[in-house]
Order: structure tokens, then C-alpha cells, then sequence
């Protein structure tokens, strides 16, 4: 989805610069001060979208020189690249790397082509998930391609929605489903494998926090789970949370929490009744990219969501 597709919505801002003399630098990670390298050629394109959890920018910028003293005085600031190519403080940064910056960082960049990315700053630090796991300062996260792709994607899905929804309450009824798709996608991104490791003797540990979890689960009934509301239930880190189900189960977090909403969904679909629809059920259960939620739906249950609730409705109306 080209940058060029996306048009202004109630909840999403689009700008559009073709001459460097109106050109407004965004102040999402700082501002800085941009030297373009072929003035000609001068054109920048950014999509602005606001969420609870903080601003996302998605940004077509110019060949440029680009110097700025970077980051956010609260909070932790990312840019991930979709094409991607710099010198940045000497050091060659492309489209597989993610930068990763708290508090402040000075920053001189130099980039030869037109580059696109998003550029995020979150409310929150994010040490309670485990994100980039030092003080202050720019770092480097390289992530293996799948979980680089779907973090993409995801991104690139959640400005294709905002672009056509005209309904700002609309929107924000969906803020924690989008945002927690991309935690997620963050979570496996950011959080080394490594540190979601079991010391020695603390399994049982582990397996009782999962127990409390189950119970948790239940006791939240037909809400969406979120994993930030479940650690807080659970008076522990999202990335405690993140070790126990690895540790356990064998997987992520959100892989046991998306399991556990395909099920309130199937169970949703086969006793809803006649008025019920897929995507009300989906919805309900915090699902909010609907293609992705039928396919994760059938690998999970063998069917389509739509048969489920025939058999569902065929049954209702039997009784």
C-alpha cells in the first residue's frame, strides 16, 4: 500500500510538501533540520494517526542530510523502516533494521535516496515488556524477516483503516485491539529470545502464575484480553507474563491469549443466536483485521468462521 494511496480521514492527517520552502519538519522524535541533496527533486508525504498509546507517522521523506538531537523526553521513540537506506552517525543503517531511542540522542544522516518508514513514540517506556533494555540513547535492533514482516504489515493495515473510517468513535472503539496487534508484533521484534529464559528451579513458579492466569481469563468473561490488563490483574510485568507462557506453554504470550479469544469467538458464533454476525463476534473478542482473524480462525478450528455460525444458527432455531 503506497504512501500515495492513503487519504485524510476524521482520524487520520495526511501531509503533503512539494516545495522545501512550506516544508514543516514533524516533531514526533525531535526536531531537526533537514539539508535536502537534490533540491529538484524536493517532495515529502506523511500519514499522522494518534492512539491511546501514543502517535504513529508514516513518512515518505527527500535525499537529504538530516541532522536532529532525537528521541522524546517521556517514553520510548522507534522508527521502522519499510525502504530504508542511511549513513547514521557513520554507520550504514537499511531497510531490516529498527531504531530504537530513549530519552535523547544526537543524530547526524545522510540519506542518499527518498526514504519510507514509520516513525512511533509511545507514552510509555515499555521496560514493563521488555523493549530495548538500556537507558538512554540510539540503538539498532535487527529482527528475523516473518516477525519484521508482520509487524509491517500490521502497521501498514492499521493507516489503510484509519484512511477510510470517517467515524472518530468508531476508531477508538478499536484503539486496544490495534494496539494490542502491535504489541504484539513489537513484543517479537524488540524482546530478545534469550531473555525469555527459565532460571533453574523456577518452572513451578511459572506453571502457578499460568494457573492464576487460566483463572484470571475466566473471571474477565466475554471482555476482550488485553495483555497489559492482565498483568495488572496479575500484579506482574507483561514480560514476567511473557516468560511464563514461553516457559510453559512453549509460546508467546499473545499466541495463548490469541488462542483463548479464537475460542470465545467459536463459542460466541455457535450460541449467538440468529442475530449474530461474524464480525460482531470478532470485534467482541478484540479481533479487528477481519482477513487475518478468518485464517487464524480456520488453522485453529478447520472451518470458517461463517460455517461455524450456520451450524450455530441451525441449531438456535431447531431449539
Amino acid at each position: 500500500m503506497p504512501l500515495n494511496r492513503l487519504k485524510p480521514s476524521r482520524v487520520l492527517t495526511i501531509e503533503r510538501f512539494s516545495d522545501y520552502a512550506e516544508f514543516r519538519a514533524n516533531e514526533v522524535l525531535g526536531l531537526g533540520t533537514s539539508t535536502p541533496l537534490r533540491p529538484r527533486e524536493f517532495s515529502l508525504t506523511r500519514a499522522i494517526l494518534p492512539l491511546q498509546s501514543g502517535v504513529f507517522v508514516l513518512q515518505r521523506a527527500f535525499a537529504r542530510r538530516f541532522e536532529a538531537e532525537m528521541g522524546t523526553d517521556t517514553g520510548i521513540g522507534l522508527v521502522v523502516p519499510l525502504t530504508f537506506h542511511s549513513i547514521t552517525n557513520g554507520v550504514e543503517i537499511d531497510s531490516s533494521t529498527i531504531g530504537v531511542v530513549r530519552g535523547k540522542a544526537p543524530v547526524v544522516s545522510i540519506e542518499h535516496q527518498p526514504n519510507t518508514y514509520f516513525m512511533l513514540r509511545f507514552n510509555s517506556d515499555m521496560r514493563h515488556r521488555g523493549w530495548a533494555d538500556f537507558d538512554t540513547g540510539l540503538a539498532t535492533v535487527r529482527p528475523q524477516h516473518d516477525p519484521m514482516a508482520r509487524l509491517r504489515a500490521a502497521f501498514l493495515e492499521m493507516f489503510s483503516l484509519a484512511s477510510g473510517c470517517d467515524d472518530p468513535r468508531q476508531f477508538e472503539a478499536l484503539h486496544r485491539p490495534i494496539q494490542e496487534t502491535l504489541f504484539a508484533c513489537l513484543d517479537a521484534t524488540l524482546v530478545p529470545a534469550g531473555s525469555l529464559a527459565t532460571r533453574p528451579g523456577s518452572f513451578d513458579k511459572h506453571r502457578k502464575l499460568i494457573a492464576r492466569l487460566d483463572e484470571v481469563v475466566e473471571l474477565f468473561g466475554s471482555q476482550p484480553l488485553y495483555s497489559d490488563d492482565l498483568a495488572t490483574a496479575l500484579g506482574v510485568s507483561v514480560r514476567t507474563l511473557q516468560t511464563a507462557t514461553q516457559v510453559v506453554h512453549g509460546v508467546s504470550l499473545h499466541h495463548y491469549l490469541r488462542l483463548k479469544r479464537l475460542w470465545a469467538v467459536r463459542v460466541l458464533l455457535m450460541t449467538g443466536g440468529g442475530g449474530l454476525t461474524v464480525k460482531a463476534a470478532a470485534l467482541a473478542n478484540g479481533f479487528w483485521h477481519l482477513g487475518d482473524f478468518s485464517v487464524g480462525y480456520k488453522r485453529a478450528f478447520g472451518e470458517m468462521p461463517s460455517e461455524t455460525l450456520a451450524r450455530g444458527r441451525g441449531s438456535f432455531y431447531r431449539s
